[in-house]
This record gives structure tokens, C-alpha cells and sequence, in this order.
């Protein structure tokens, strides 16, 4: 028999003694996942979680309540995840309302803008239509043609001829 031969039929025997071997060591089958392990469910742990110093720790990690119950991580996570989204709706209607401010706070302000040149350009005018008529009646009283306008008197002293 040839040394080649005899490794062959070996390796033959081992292949079929492996098929035939069972590694399941639960009763579920290989589709099933195994269950995970919890440990603040174990009993034999018990002693240890009921420390004061591990409990406070597991409260401030968010894992137990403050009577000391186990809290769903899972449960934990979509109520965070929708406080999460409550957050940056928050930000954004925040958000929108600051530009909101500001686009108001720009209008106000163009406005203002808008008032005082206004109020700019009617005293421009009225300064012009002034230099004009002041210019106009320097050059009729330098042709002669202006009279002094009437002076106005308070009371009657001058037609009654007595003195008070």
C-alpha cells in the first residue's frame, strides 16, 4: 500500500467523522440566535448590584431607576431618540424664528431708512424752492421791481392818538 493512498483513505475517515459531529450546545437550531446575556438579571449577581456605589453608578449610566429597577435599554433608546428629535425640531422652529427677528428687524430698519431719507430729500427741496425764491426776489429788487412787504403792528396805538 502506498504512503499516498493511506493519507488519502485518513483524510477521508476524518472528513466523515466530522459530518457526523453535533455542535449545538442549546436546544435551538442554527437559525436561531442565542439569547444575550444580561447580566443585572443574573441572581448570582445579585449581592454585587445591590452595592450602593454600583447602584448610583447604574442610575447615572441611565440603566436602573431610582428604585433600583432595571430599565429596557432598548425602550431607553427610542425614548431618546425621540427626545433627540424633539431637540432639533426645537433648534429649527428656534432657528426659523431668530431669521424671522431679523428679516423683521431689517424691514424696521430700511424703513427707518426710508423715512429719514425722505424726510431728507423734502428739507433738500424745500431748501432749493427757498434759495429760489430768495434768489428771484434779490434779482426783482435789483431790477426795482419788489416792494418791501407790509410791516405788521400789534394793536391800535397809532390811530387813537392818546397815550395809556
Amino acid at each position: 500500500m502506498s504512503s499516498r493512498g493511506k493519507k488519502r483513505r485518513e483524510a477521508a475517515r476524518k472528513k466523515k467523522a466530522e459530518e457526523g459531529w453535533n455542535l449545538r450546545v442549546s436546544p435551538f437550531t442554527t437559525e436561531d440566535k442565542l439569547q444575550k446575556y444580561q447580566g443585572l438579571y443574573d441572581p448570582n449577581l445579585r449581592h454585587h448590584f445591590e452595592s450602593r456605589a454600583v447602584q448610583s453608578n447604574l442610575f447615572r449610566l441611565g440603566m436602573i431607576d431610582r428604585e433600583g429597577r432595571v430599565l429596557d435599554i432598548e425602550k431607553q433608546k427610542s425614548k431618546l431618540f425621540i427626545i433627540e428629535q424633539e431637540f432639533k425640531a426645537a433648534e429649527k422652529s428656534e432657528i426659523m424664528r431668530l431669521r424671522e427677528e431679523a428679516d423683521m428687524r431689517q424691514r424696521v430698519q430700511s424703513k427707518r431708512h426710508e423715512t429719514l431719507e425722505r424726510g431728507r430729500r423734502a428739507e433738500q427741496l424745500m431748501k432749493i424752492k427757498d434759495d429760489r425764491r430768495i434768489r428771484s426776489e434779490i434779482l426783482r429788487a435789483a431790477k426795482g421791481e419788489v416792494s418791501a412787504p407790509p410791516v405788521k403792528t400789534r394793536g391800535r396805538r397809532g390811530k387813537r392818538g392818546g397815550s395809556h
